[in-house]
């Protein structure tokens, strides 16, 4: 007999396979349609060891048509090959995984002469060993819906004879799901959980005192005194003294309004945010957390803190040494979601691993992952992360990064069917075979059409991993999908089509395939619409609208795109709706385009906020370095302006027909990111937040407004316009400036009103 032994690194597998001379020695479950197994749980057992039964029998009846027996010990069938599990198992299991590790959701599975044995240290990893053994039958669990699941069929089942030992490499595994979420026995067939973690909060214990800015607590006590014995009071309220470790969670509430007092501000001292162009407030929370962990050393001295290292408290400290028992939770969500830290197209996670090397340098004793799976703020459309999981993940773990919860918003499984599945893996084993996974996922998911499905999803990653782009939400997709590649995508779905509706071709395969071209068609209606909508065809665009929301209701009814979606709610209305809409009212229902302004303006930003004063807003030619922007087709991050905050102006000139003489002529933007001041031949016509004339002003980046302009527009003539845009925000979309189209139209009722 030989004995192979194969260990990996950071999730330690331990496999023992005993081989005859021609083959391996199996465990038989199943043979030939008669069940040779029974499945054996504790007298009492917890309910992950009965799940663990549960699934078993389910699955392996849905592989063989067999459905297993469970007893209890005593009632044992001797003529069985025995299936024990959790307590039921031999005790010495547990010394095997110890033997490698202790980590929550570790588990030992045995196949030999004496039957199989699943043991983990808890019930849970009982339960992650009995998927183990269902996964290596070949079931997988790709997503929760019907389609999602692969189940080879045979009417015999058997397991090679193994001692395999599992320890998983994060001890903390979350999907944060938003919007959506999945039945616990799917996260469970993830592997996920572990050993609980808290990961950051937003907020403070005991309600301390607010600041100057009310949002946030004023943390020196300068202006509001108080603010530590509040959370000292709370924490001691809560807890009993004692030398076991526990965590709390605290931080800032979630957004601005920091306390601008003395105290506060000299805790920061010259601290700047670069990124957001802010001063950066880590030093302050620092100092406190410092405190609170010092005044309650002695009862606690084993006390964490967990906190949200985000928004403009990433950046390290200066002044203040970190606690060790500081947990820094890395939730970086103005930086680039999608791709990966090593990535030559990414400066964004360039720059996160420089932060999270700040902040290694402090030696705490734990870190955590609090990140953004999938494409926030967007109504999920194709979208790949591949390398950024395969590598972005082993390189936080080696900096000491043990636990991940990480946000999922999640509305479409046709956008990326893998991405949770295959984060989970990486998340258990570290050293996970991407490639072979994916190799495994696109035979097994999608048959006779793996060929052309695998190429789809290969250029797919390709796309994000490899282009230019650093704005998020569905901007993304216009530098990423041009005509060229649309052409791509569709040739690959279609041939996958024609192969996966053969004859004889199990129908699951075309429904699978099936999704995936949904999803793509979805988006390209997506992308038609707002090609429409740039171009002032509003008509077109309205109607292609009406075509996307039909579909994405009949994905919603088959499960594939979640019910947030739908014409009342999701990012789609939130980002797109509103200009296609409002152009539409006005240029079809009950107006008439006059003149649509050009796609690219000439540009000049205005750091030192001298433009009024020049008169950049005036007619004629002025001099200067104006550039060349575009409003619609590219977001100005992607014109290398990604992270710039402060004012900037936008300048075009147009002609007004005269065919309008007479008539009303109003001014109307789709949108702009966030605050703007618009003159037309040298006449303010007002702001987006006060424009004049009583029209209504709305304080939102993707809101259309209006300015009545019809006595500063000259007919027949160029028309000067000029566009002062303020973007002093940080937005997680990446986007600044004109990002709508915008057009002089005319209302057919001249006491039209919005």
């Amino acid at each position: 007999m030989k004995l192979l032994i194969v260990k990996m690194t950071a999730v330690l597998f331990v496999t023992a396979m005993f081989l005859s001379a021609t083959l391996s020695a199996e465990v038989m479950i199943v043979e030939d349609g008669e069940a040779l197994a029974e499945v054996i749980l504790p007298e009492d057992p917890a309910e992950d060891e009965q799940l663990a039964a549960d699934e078993l029998v389910e699955h392996i009846e849905k592989i063989s048509g067999v459905q297993l027996t469970v007893v209890s010990g005593d009632g044992a069938d001797g003529d069985r090959t025995l299936i024990r599990l959790g307590a039921a198992a031999d005790e010495a299991l547990e010394n095997m995984i110890l033997e490698e590790g202790d980590s929550y959701s570790s588990f030992a599975l045995v196949a030999d002469d004496a039957g199989i044995s699943i043991r983990g240290l808890n019930p849970e990893g009982t339960l992650y060993g009995a998927y183990e053994l269902l996964e290596q039958l070949g079931v997988r669990w790709y997503m929760p819906l019907d389609i999602g699941t692969v189940v080879p069929e045979s009417s015999s089942v058997a397991l090679d004879y193994q001692e395999t030992v599992q320890v998983p490499s994060m001890v903390w595994r979350q999907l944060q799901w938003l919007r959506y979420s999945p039945p616990q026995e799917y996260r469970h067939r993830l592997r996920l959980f572990g050993e609980r973690r808290l990961t950051g909060r937003h907020g403070m214990p005991g309600d301390p005192p607010r600041g100057t800015g009310r949002n946030q607590v004023c943390i020196s006590g300068d202006y509001a005194e108080g603010a530590l014995e509040a959370v000292i009071g709370a924490l001691r309220d809560r807890y009993e003294p004692t030398d076991e470790r526990f965590d709390v969670a605290m931080g800032p509430r979630d957004g601005g309004g920091h306390c601008q007092c003395d105290g506060c501000l000299e805790l920061d001292g010259d601290a700047w945010d670069p990124l957001g162009g802010v001063p950066a407030v880590s030093d302050r929370y620092i100092w406190f957390f410092n405190q609170v962990l010092d005044e309650l050393e002695d009862d606690y001295p084993n006390m964490h803190i967990a906190w949200y290292v985000y928004h403009n408290y990433m950046m390290p400290p200066e002044n203040f040494e970190p606690n060790p028992r500081i947990v820094h939770v890395f939730a970086p969500i103005d930086l680039d979601r999608t791709r990966g830290m090593d990535n030559p197209m990414s400066p964004d996670r360039h720059i996160l691993r420089h932060v999270v090397d700040g902040w290694v340098a402090f030696d705490p004793n734990e870190m955590y992952y609090r990140g953004y799976l999938n494409n926030l703020a967007c109504p999920q459309f194709p979208y790949s992360q591949v390398d950024r999981i395969k590598n972005e993940i082993p390189a936080l773990y080696e900096k000491g990064l043990n636990a991940a919860r990480v946000e999922v918003i999640f509305q479409s499984w046709a956008s990326t069917p893998i991405t949770p599945y295959l984060v989970s893996r990486v998340w258990w084993d570290i050293d996970t075979d991407v490639e072979e996974l994916l190799a495994d996922f696109y035979e097994k998911f999608f048959g006779p059409a793996e060929e052309p499905m695998s190429s789809y999803f290969q250029e797919l990653e390709a796309a994000f991993r490899d282009t230019p782009y650093h704005t998020g939400s569905s901007y993304l997709y216009f530098p990423i999908f041009n005509e060229q590649r649309r052409d791509m995508f569709r040739r690959y779905i279609e041939r996958a089509t024609d192969m996966a509706e053969g004859n004889n071709v199990n129908p699951v395969y075309a429904e699978r395939v099936r999704m995936i071209r949904e999803g793509f068609e979805r988006l390209e209606l997506f992308l038609d619409m707002i090609d429409a909508r740039n171009a002032h065809d509003f008509e077109s665009a309205h109607s292609i609208k009406g075509e996307y929301l039909e579909l994405t209701d009949e994905m919603i009814d088959r499960g594939w795109v979640v019910e947030w979606e739908r014409r009342r709610g999701g990012y789609f209305n939130r980002f797109f709706r509103s200009a296609v809409v409002s152009g539409h009212h006005r240029t079809v229902e009950e107006g008439d385009l006059v003149k649509g302004l050009p796609d690219e303006w000439d540009f000049l930003i205005d750091p030192a906020e001298i433009g009024e004063i020049a008169g950049y807003y005036r007619e004629g030619v002025l001099g200067g370095n104006w550039q060349p922007l575009k409003t619609t087709s590219l977001s100005w991050s992607d014109q290398g302006l990604h992270y710039y905050k402060g004012d900037a102006w936008y300048r075009t000139q147009v002609t007004i027909p005269e065919d309008f003489a007479g008539r009303e002529i109003y001014l109307w933007f789709g949108g702009v990111d966030n605050f703007a001041k618009v003159w037309v031949n040298g006449e303010l016509l007002g702001t987006n937040r006060e424009p004049k004339h009583g029209l209504p002003g709305e304080l939102g980046t993707f809101r259309p407004f209006d300015f009545l302009a019809t006595d500063a527009v000259r007919f027949g003539e160029q028309n000067t316009v000029a566009v002062k845009v303020t973007n002093d925000r940080l937005a997680e979309l990446g986007t600044g400036g004109i990002i709508s189209p915008v057009m002089f139209w005319s209302p057919h009722d001249e006491d039209w009103t919005p």
